[in-house]
């Protein structure tokens, strides 16, 4: 790579770009209010999710990136993060694809609209997707690192890996999209051992981020139960047009068939524009090829790539595709295959830069050129104009919150209320109607992830099924499993001592079209009604069966909801019908804990006999270095004597280090990519001064 002032400057103008263009997206976000989407949303007390310290399946990876988001949201506050997350998607993303792209203006700038601008995008911010989203931003400068990396025919290379681990630490899916792109460029026009090398060492160093990742798999941590159902769940849609249509428009997300989810038809995909935009696609990568060909054919590859594993089990690579997700390891979090249209996505935007630059160059012959002047090259430059310009064509459902489809939400009166009644507290908060994804009508009726785990200050349990055809739930959570059958048994006349063993404290039923479901809510026993307004109904639990509840019984579900609404139950621990049996006595004693930290309870001294603690069940967790067994409600029991005691989530001890050390290495690579660019930069541009850095302009 040879360093210029061009490349550098047409670089950091790319960036400005993207950050106005960033701006004219996420503008109508920052008046005020909550961003709330399918898998975004915001709150006043979003905290770091359980996944982080391993005690949530659903939420184990990426932890690095939640625990920066985390941190942001204590820096700007949860509201200004939530948009703050999308706008810095495109300026990362404008300048890596301007590295990418690599020549003048006329190639750079359509190349970054088409990145930033495209259906691909505009769908992952209606999902709320933005891991995603800036995984998809630092794919380009995985590809220029690496590319580098081989023109140099360097053994080993931090950069690669750098930008590897970056991606990764944000989303599992860049293992297996910035995986590919090294392997490409690898392999592409011809592989050569000292290029195999520099790959492993990339692949190597950059897994460094994912130790804590180890630690869960030889713990056996809960994880999701993720099963070809869920490829079926989570194919790609197929379109109006088939899905081949579909995924080179970079269309086919998996909710694309949702009410006015699909907005392309007449915008910048009709078929004429389509087939336009794959022609100079085309052009513009067979140029890149020809041009420079150890950067154009893995670009072209990929593309390739991206398109056949994008179209997934609805593709002709489906029987492939359905073999890797069976034996490949870590393969299940391509389940939404779609999302290898990211690798789609960086092709495009260099092919059509490069097409557009062809016929812009071709416009400008020189007076010698014995066509120069004729109508066959004198309308090339307006033509390269109108051409480059056609990634705006989105524009209208992408700027100003996708075409102002997409506005932030003021929670109602009656949540507030409810959280000044409930205050803070150790105690759990039951949110229903009992979904994980659901509208509302402070969303416009636009469904969402389920908000009360952002909103609330007390701890909430809400439920993580995904209810899809062919996939109720793919979650391995006992206690949710267990409020699904008190949930479907219309809380069956005893449902606040039901829920009393899983420390629920409150009960809130947010009103939408699914509350009338939970009518029955009113006539159970044991629950106080607290009128907060008319947007919410509160509940406070007035049964109790945590901690020192001294004796246990086992018995059926079916067993244990007839004795409760009978009052026959107590707040004795209800185990599993399992051999052997016991038949204890009905008690009324509980209490004697406290949560000393997310990962830590303190048992005081009292009654010997059982202890009740209100978390997911797993033998990690350990009263004083002895297991516990589970409950009939997915929650722990303890055998325990008149002493004081701490239990503890054991998996932490060795979670908490792993997640260190997974810091610590990627920033050791930032460390070292620095020092590798700072002595590329002396050797080939020293009269620019270290720190300076840029890019060959052709």
């Amino acid at each position: 790579m040879i360093y210029s002032r061009r490349g550098t400057r047409l670089m950091l103008e790319s960036t400005l770009l993207g950050t106005a263009i960033g701006l004219l997206v996420v503008l109508p976000w920052t008046f005020g209010g909550y961003l709330l989407l399918l898998d975004w949303v915001s709150g006043p007390n979003q905290s770091l999710t359980p996944g982080v310290y391993g005690l949530s399946g659903s939420a184990l990876d990426a932890m690095p990136f939640r625990i920066a988001t985390q941190t942001l949201r204590h820096l700007v506050g949860p509201a200004a993060t939530a948009w703050l997350m999308i706008a810095i998607y495109f300026p990362i993303a404008a300048g890596g694809i301007a590295a990418a792209t690599r020549g003048s203006r006329w190639r750079v700038y359509p190349a970054v609209l088409l990145f930033l601008c495209n259906p691909f995008v505009v769908d992952r911010i209606r999902a709320g997707h933005v891991s995603m989203l800036l995984c998809l931003a630092l794919l380009p400068w995985i590809f220029t690192a690496s590319a580098h990396a081989r023109k140099q025919n360097k053994l080993f290379a931090v950069r690669p890996a750098l930008w590897y681990a970056l991606a990764m630490a944000i989303s599992p899916h860049a293992a297996w999209l910035g995986g590919t792109i090294i392997v490409a460029v690898w392999l592409l026009p011809r592989p050569t051992v000292r290029g195999l090398v520099r790959a492993v060492f990339a692949v190597v160093m950059a897994g460094a981020v994912y130790t804590y990742a180890l630690v869960v798999w030889l713990t056996g941590s809960r994880t999701l139960n993720v099963t070809q159902a869920d490829l079926d769940a989570y194919a790609t849609w197929s379109g109006w047009g088939g899905t081949g249509l579909t995924v080179m428009s970079l269309r086919g997300f998996w909710r694309s068939d949702s009410p006015g989810w699909d907005p392309w038809q007449g915008v910048w995909f009709a078929l004429p524009l389509l087939v336009l935009i794959l022609g100079l696609v085309i052009v513009g990568l067979a140029l890149r090829v020809f041009d420079d060909p150890l950067r154009g054919a893995p670009l072209a590859a990929l593309t390739v790539v991206g398109l056949v594993l994008g179209a997934g089990v609805s593709g002709p690579a489906a029987p492939l595709y359905r073999w890797a997700f069976d034996h490949l390891p870590l393969f299940e979090a391509m389940r939404e295959q779609q999302k290898w249209l990211a690798l789609a996505v960086m092709g495009y935007a260099v092919g059509f830069g490069a097409a557009v630059e062809a016929l812009a160059l071709r416009g400008a012959r020189s007076p010698e050129d014995p066509l120069a002047g004729s109508p066959a090259t004198r309308w090339l430059r307006p033509v390269a104009i109108a051409g480059g310009l056609l990634p705006l064509a989105v524009a209208p459902t992408l700027f100003w919150g996708l075409g102002g489809t997409l506005t932030t939400s003021d929670y109602p009166e009656s949540w507030g209320r409810a959280e000044q009644v409930m205050g803070g507290g150790q105690g759990l908060v039951l949110f229903l109607p009992w979904h994980a994804y659901q509208p509302f009508d402070f969303t416009a009726d636009r469904t969402i992830a389920t908000p009360g785990g952002a909103y609330f200050d007390r701890p909430v349990l809400a439920s993580d099924a995904v209810q899809l055809p062919g996939l109720e739930t793919d979650s391995t959570s006992l206690r949710t499993a267990y409020v699904d059958r008190l949930v479907a048994a219309g809380g069956g006349g005893g449902f606040a001592r039901m829920v009393a063993p899983l420390g629920v404290d409150y009960i809130v039923l947010a009103r939408n079209d699914s509350a009338v479901d939970y009518s029955w809510l009113r006539a159970e026993p044991g629950l106080q009604r607290i009128d907060v307004g008319p947007e919410m109904e509160l509940y406070r639990v007035l049964a109790q069966g945590t901690g020192r509840v001294v004796t246990e019984r086992s018995m059926t579900f079916e067993g244990a909801l007839v004795d409760a609404a009978r009052g026959a139950l107590g707040s004795e621990a209800v185990l599993p019908p399992e051999p052997p049996l016991v038949t204890g006595p009905r008690s009324e004693a509980s209490g004697g804990i406290d949560k000393t930290s997310p990962t830590s309870w303190q048992v005081a001294a009292g009654s010997p006999g059982t202890v009740v603690v209100p978390e997911e069940w797993s033998a990690s967790w350990q009263l004083d270095g002895a297991a516990g067994r589970p409950t009939l409600a997915g929650t722990i029991v303890f055998d325990a004597g008149p002493a004081a005691g701490t239990v503890e989530f054991t998996t932490w001890r060795l979670l908490r280090p792993a997640l260190a050390v997974s810091v610590l290495a990627l920033l050791a690579l930032i460390a070292a990519g620095v020092l590798e660019h700072r002595r590329d930069a002396d050797l080939l541009l020293p009269q620019w001064g270290p720190l300076q850095f840029g890019h060959r302009a052709g």
